[in-house]
């Protein structure tokens, strides 16, 4: 084979490589937009939820400022009060039942003996309207004393005080902070998985710029513009980016972070090439 043949097809065996790189590259920046279309996906159902339970927060500080307004307007009096009310008002009943036939007995006092006959008539006459009296009263008694107890009873329905139930929210809220939990732990491992599929997008990058390098080497080898040795070395260094290529962007980082110097990075990357 002459040196233009051999030349040929050291081009054509590094384009394949170029060719086969590319196609290494392709597949990894789909999976990496796929990752940011799912991390993009996953936030903002996890913001749906923290705007959902911002809500709920707010109705249950919207029920209790209703609650406590419920509780300001509340009547004083209780359905004990209502009940004492009642007892005194038949007390005063009782009272003036007693007024009436104390006059009814003072009257037949004050009687003379020479109108004993007439007064003995009298007496009948007063008993009778006493006693009607009394039974007057009575009834009144109990008519006062009936619409009391309804009073009671109902004024005790009315005035029962206002309740603070927030249950339904606090539901919904459960059920929002448990989803969003699980969208959390969902990001995360999408997370960890699109920085590992970052990591092997930079190595294929390293993989490609191998290639390349190489081909450039065959290229120069094939047309003796270099010596088998130097294309060695040469070559040497550049696999060992793409075999060290985790450690070295470790190097990297600590530049980038400062915790070392660009003399202390560069002298770390020189002595694992060499090595």
């Amino acid at each position: 084979m002459g040196f233009f043949d051999k030349a040929l097809k050291k081009v054509q065996d590094v384009g394949e490589n170029i060719a086969a790189s590319a196609n290494n590259v392709k597949t990894v920046v789909e999976t990496s937009v796929q990752d940011t279309m799912e991390i993009t996906g996953l936030k903002r159902q996890i913001r749906e939820l923290e705007k959902e339970m911002d809500a709920q927060y707010l109705q249950i500080g919207k029920k209790y400022a209703e609650f406590v307004a419920d509780m300001d307007d509340a009547e004083p009096e209780t359905a004990e009060n209502e009940a004492a009310e009642a007892t005194e008002s038949s007390e005063v009943i009782d009272e003036v039942k007693e007024e009436a036939i104390d006059e009814v007995k003072a009257e037949d006092v004050a009687e003379t003996v020479d109108e004993a006959k007439e007064e003995a008539a009298a007496e009948t006459i007063d008993e009778v309207k006493a006693e009607d009296t009394a039974e007057t009263i009575d009834e009144e008694k109990e008519v006062s004393e009936e619409p009391a107890e309804d009073k009671v009873a109902e004024e005790s329905d009315e005035d029962e005080e206002p309740v603070f139930d927030v249950s339904d929210f606090l539901t919904i809220i459960k059920q929002d902070q448990a989803k969003k939990k699980e969208l959390e732990n969902q990001l995360a491992e999408v997370e960890k998985r699109a920085k590992q599929n970052t990591l092997l997008r930079e190595k294929t990058k390293a993989e490609e710029s191998f290639e390349q390098e190489k081909g450039v080497l065959d290229k120069a080898l094939a047309m003796e513009i270099i010596s088998k040795e130097e294309y060695e070395q040469k070559l040497n260094i550049a696999k060992k980016k793409v075999e060290n290529f985790e450690e070295i962007k470790k190097i990297e980082q600590q530049f980038e972070m400062g915790i070392i110097t660009k003399e202390e990075k560069d002298e770390k990357i020189n002595a694992i090439l060499n090595a």
